[in-house]
């Protein structure tokens, strides 16, 4: 259930305004001022509810389903009962996601500009029209924040920084010595922009490399909770638009991601490594430094990647191998555990009837 103590909601929304979200035709003998008043679970939807349905799982919630209308795929709309309008689309899942932002909005997290007073903003920074900035939020010299852009309590906004249009910066939040595009979505206890894990181990110890590059961030991309994304150390490290990292992902510097990347939580890609478009990281993969990764490569959880990848593979594993050689290498590992412990079964025995005979 929807708890309106955290989100804000809409009373309704019309069916032919979700129709147009939704890029479809309004369904016959259905009314286009028809009130939807929210978007719930199969299993709890009520007759002026929307519903949407894309797992195979819940096809017996499906039928059982009294909201008014569900969203639905047409390979599917057999599975619904008379009682639901289906509204057919090709991704379900996508329109879920649509009609979600259209009913429901974080509390706390209006647009309507605002500075709080009890901030800090520089004299010197500039804060674009339909800005929100929040509680102790510090905002430095010459920072430059765009129009509609929200910043939550505690971020810290470093000298320079500037951060496009109608972002959303989660609290304690700390950015530095980076170029944010528009719509990012940074969340909660991200640090971006820090000095990375850069030293000369000589004959007098250990000496710090000042590292004198930034961080660059395309448009609409998401940093999750606790990430941490180093600066250059000459060179930038950056991410490519609509890229989206997970959970406690860390990026050293130099880093350089391609657009519309997925990264899974835990995460470690070394300095230097360079990564393509449209890849996909499982969780917990680490990626050794100096390394090349192609476009539309899949890493597989817990891979460990010390070599560079090929446009277009698929690996597994640690040492990081294709997917059928990895698969390969753990049915040998089985198979001979399994001969061990037949070997191991058949001395027991010998050693039994010994003792007998």
């Amino acid at each position: 259930m929807i708890d309106e103590r955290f989100f804000e909601k809409k009373n309704y929304i019309m069916l032919g305004k979700i129709c147009d979200l939704l890029a479809i035709t309004l369904p016959a003998d259905c009314s286009a001022t028809k009130r939807i008043t929210g978007v719930s679970r199969l299993d709890n939807a009520t007759a002026s509810d929307i519903t949407f349905f894309h797992n195979a799982k819940y096809a017996e919630d499906l039928a059982k389903t009294r909201a008014f209308a569900c969203v639905i795929n047409k390979e599917n709309v057999h599975l619904l009962s008379n009682k639901t309008i289906p509204l057919v689309v090709d991704e379900p899942y996508l329109a879920h996601a649509i009609l979600l932002k259209a009913f429901y909005s974080i509390k706390g997290a209006s647009q309507d500009g605002y500075i709080s007073p009890k901030a800090n903003v520089s004299s010197n920074a500039k804060i674009e029209q339909g800005c929100y900035i929040s509680d102790n939020a510090i905002i430095s010299d010459g920072a430059i924040i765009k129009k509609g852009t929200f910043v939550g309590a505690n971020v810290t906004i470093l000298e320079g920084v500037e951060i496009g249009e109608n972002s959303h910066i989660e609290p304690n939040v700390t950015i530095g010595f980076a170029i944010i595009g528009n719509n990012a979505y940074i969340k909660t206890g991200a640090r971006i922009g820090q000095q990375g894990f850069g030293f000369h181990v000589g004959k007098t110890g250990i000496t710090d490399v000042m590292q004198i590059g930034k961080v660059v961030i395309g448009d609409d991309v998401q940093i999750g909770a606790n990430c941490t994304i180093d600066r250059g150390s000459m060179n930038d490290t950056i991410i490519g638009s609509h890229s989206r990292i997970d959970n406690l992902v860390h990026v050293a510097h130099n880093v350089e991601i391609g657009e519309y990347c997925i990264i899974a939580a835990q995460t470690g890609i070394a300095g230097s490594t360079k990564i393509g478009n449209q890849c996909f990281f499982g969780g917990q993969v680490g990626i050794a430094g100096h390394l090349t990764v192609g476009d539309k490569v899949t890493i597989a959880a817990q891979s460990g990647v010390m070599r560079n990848i090929e446009a277009g593979s698929k690996v597994a594993g640690s040492p990081a191998t294709s997917v059928l050689n990895w698969h390969k290498q753990t049915l040998a590992l089985q198979k001979l555990a399994q001969n061990k412990a037949v070997t191991e079964t058949k001395n027991f025995i010998k050693r039994i009837k010994s003792l007998f005979s």
